[in-house]
């Protein structure tokens, strides 16, 4: 007990000579903080200079208003150690007569965030801060303190003390966000500035919205800010001041709403550096212009048909053109013709679709229908059943998929259309270069906006296909139709099974191995009836034989899907995910609080925004980020990895996303502190465009 006694007393007594003693002076109590027990070398923590005022005493924000003076720190620092500027909490309005200034009644934490070097040679460090503020009631009074800091060196993860905990994450709280999926656009005019704000949640009920300009003397602070409400938003009006010293070219601040900036009761405080006339939404440029999303949207959807998810479509496609090669021009015509039909068709429904559910409330973003497991076990049934119908266990005739050199003008102008169909459905878990930026764009636009980006975007994957037919001259180096035609088509059922199998592996991440074994019975029944169908209900059988078997084979699918579909719903988690994390980077799970938390700290961030249905992710993650000389870096560079997992739905993680101007994955960005905005990698990576761009970091 007596031994007990003595290490609590020594533990107590190591807190207390943490945090140097606090200071009175006039009006004001002062104390240096730290938020953690010890320092570890290399890793940057927090001190807080807390101001304690008395009632109806204030100190000053980064701008004081129209009269007063910013608190300072001047800091002596152990060598090797740096330090940042102050990141100062939202303040409030001051009203002295007819002045208004900014600051802080009551307490206040000023944090500073410091780095110590990769090696300190001593169990511990003093840190020395010298503090000076003005303190004012009606009258004002300058104050100064000195505080000398002792904190432990250890070889440890820093823990926190336990007594500051709260005030820290209280006052993190209220640091500006840097980032929000509202959209922010400001006009300069004679007498001031407007500064219109639309929320992304038409429900958000905003009562009052006040900005706080980074700098003095350019506005009116003591006059009332206009407030009000319009159709689609916000407007908030700001006089400038008749004497300002600068006409400003851009709005710099903070907006700070009652409502929060993401979501009710959220963070309250946003920062605002935007040049007038200029709207900002994280990665969407003012030259996105509906013009350029279009051409985006058309390169994109060329591109597209580049991505592996279209591996399948190739499969269709190559037989088509083989199968084409021998007919007229018109048929050839008519058949690139509906293919484009079918894929214009598919993306106006899918567009229609995540329109319809956004409206509804629902966060959806680009490839959502395979974030359900019963899609993914349609789309499995689909291609397996198809290349059954490669390998020859059945065929339906003049076939569905235009094989088949026996096919009627008629059916095989179905048969296109259904290629299209197909090649939009499975092409949707990808996103190629351009495409991304114009899907992001469109997705916040008008519903009409929305269909006719969607419509450029099905035109450009279209594109190379009709293009093909148009000139079917090109043909001519194909092979003619022949015997060969049969390996071919059997051969190529293969990639569709390969498709199969990543999506039975897609669902397993979904659902584990219940949904698994969910999936292969569903199979198993599918097989088994057009099995039946090919033995049986073909036109060489009697009638009877032929309708029953068409029967059991209709009875058995709708059955295999049934059970598919309802034992995986059981097991199914829309927000649990299981991860996918077998590659050398050490991953953590995204959250927009980790990033803050991480943000506030200065730490640098990478982020892989992906999902298990997405090919691309799982390529590049292969190819270029699960590298030696990739993890070697992060490491050097000690930076985050966080992964965004958008395998199954995530509402947080589309909002992410939206802050980007995108509604899909893949995407990768950094953050860092020497970065003035996240840097925003392409769609397709290799290891060299991963280095450079974490040695722009530092």
């Amino acid at each position: 007990m007596k031994i007990l006694k003595i290490a609590a007393f020594t533990a107590l007594f190591a807190i207390l000579n943490i945090n140097a003693q606090s200071v009175r002076t006039d009006y004001v109590e002062s104390e240096l903080i730290s938020e953690v027990q010890s320092i570890q070398p290399g890793t940057p923590f927090w001190l807080a200079l807390r101001l304690k005022m008395d009632e109806h005493w204030h100190t000053y924000w980064l701008n004081a208003g129209d009269a007063g003076l910013q608190t300072k720190i001047e800091w002596k620092l152990p060598e090797g150690f740096t330090a940042s500027k102050i990141h100062w909490p939202y303040p409030e309005k001051i009203y002295l007569e007819d002045l208004a200034n900014f600051g802080y009644e009551g307490e206040v934490f000023l944090l500073t965030k410091i780095t110590p070097p990769n090696e300190i040679n001593s169990k511990e460090v003093q840190i020395f801060a010298e503090a000076s503020w003005l303190v004012c009631k009606i009258e004002c009074l300058p104050g100064e303190a000195e505080h000398l800091i002792t904190i432990p060196v250890k070889s440890d993860t820093p823990q926190p003390i336990q007594k500051w905990q709260q005030a820290f994450a209280d006052t993190r709280f209220n640091l500006p966000l840097l980032n929000s999926d509202w959209k922010i656009t400001s006009v300069k005019n004679e007498s001031g500035v407007s500064i219109n704000i639309l929320s992304p949640d038409q429900s958000a009920i905003v009562e009052k919205i006040e900005f706080f300009p980074y700098e003095g003397s350019i506005f009116q602070n003591a006059v009332d800010q206009k407030f009000s409400k319009k159709s689609d938003g916000y407007i908030l009006t700001i006089p400038f001041d008749d004497f300002k010293v600068t006409d400003p070219d851009s709005l710099k601040g903070i907006l700070v709403s009652s409502y929060g900036w993401r979501g009710e009761n959220s963070e309250k405080a946003l920062e605002v550096i935007i040049p007038f006339g200029e709207q900002i939404s994280p990665g969407l440029k003012n030259n996105s212009t509906i013009w350029m999303a279009l051409i985006f949207a058309f390169i994109g959807g060329m591109i597209l048909n580049l991505m592996p998810c279209v591996l399948p479509v190739l499969s269709i496609k190559i037989m088509g053109f083989v199968q084409q090669s021998g007919e007229d021009k018109k048929k050839i015509i008519n058949h690139g013709l509906m293919f484009t039909v079918g894929v214009l068709i598919s993306f106006w429904i899918l567009a229609g679709a995540l329109l319809g559910l956004r409206a509804g409330g629902e966060e959806l973003g680009w490839g959502f229908q395979l974030q359900s497991p019963a899609f993914i076990i349609i789309l499995s049934v689909f291609l397996f059943l198809f290349a059954l119908n490669l390998f020859g266990v059945f065929e339906i005739g003049t076939s569905l998929m235009s094989i088949g050199s026996k096919s009627s003008n008629k059916s095989g102008s179905f048969g296109a259309f259904m290629s299209g169909v197909t090649a939009t459905v499975v092409a949707t878990p990808c996103t190629a270069p351009f495409m991304g930026t114009a899907l992001g764009f469109a997705i916040v636009q008008p519903p009409i906006v929305t269909m006719i980006i969607f419509t450029s975007l099905a035109l450009g994957m279209a594109f190379p296909y009709l293009l093909l037919t148009i000139f079917p001259a090109w043909l001519k180096f194909l092979p003619k139709p022949g015997a060969w035609m049969e390996t071919l088509k059997q051969f190529m059922g293969f990639p569709l099974v390969a498709t199969v199998i990543w999506l039975v592996w897609v669902l397993g991440l979904q659902t584990g191995s219940d949904g698994v074994a969910s999936l292969l019975m569903t199979l198993l029944l599918a097989s088994l009836g057009v099995w039946i169908y090919g033995k049986w209900g073909t036109f060489n059988n009697k009638n009877s034989v032929k309708i029953l078997s068409r029967i059991v084979t209709v009875v058995l699918i709708i059955a295999g899907l049934f059970f598919g579909i309802s034992t995986t719903a059981s097991s199914f988690n829309n927000y649990n995910t299981i991860t996918n994390n077998t590659s050398g980077v050490q991953w953590e799970k995204f959250s927009q609080v980790r990033v803050d938390e991480l943000r506030a700290e200065g730490r640098s961030i990478f982020i892989d925004f992906t999902a298990a249905w997405c090919l691309t992710c799982q390529v590049n993650e292969r190819a270029a980020i699960n590298k030696s000389e990739v993890i070697a870096k992060l490491n050097e560079k000690n930076v985050v990895a966080l992964k965004a997992d958008w395998t199954s739905r995530d509402d947080e993680i589309t909002k992410a996303l939206a802050k980007f101007g995108r509604n899909s994955v893949p995407l990768y960005v950094i953050y860092s502190e020497n970065l003035s905005e996240p840097l925003i990698l392409p769609e397709i990576l290799t290891t060299g465009i991963v280095l450079e761009a974490l040695e722009k970091i530092n």
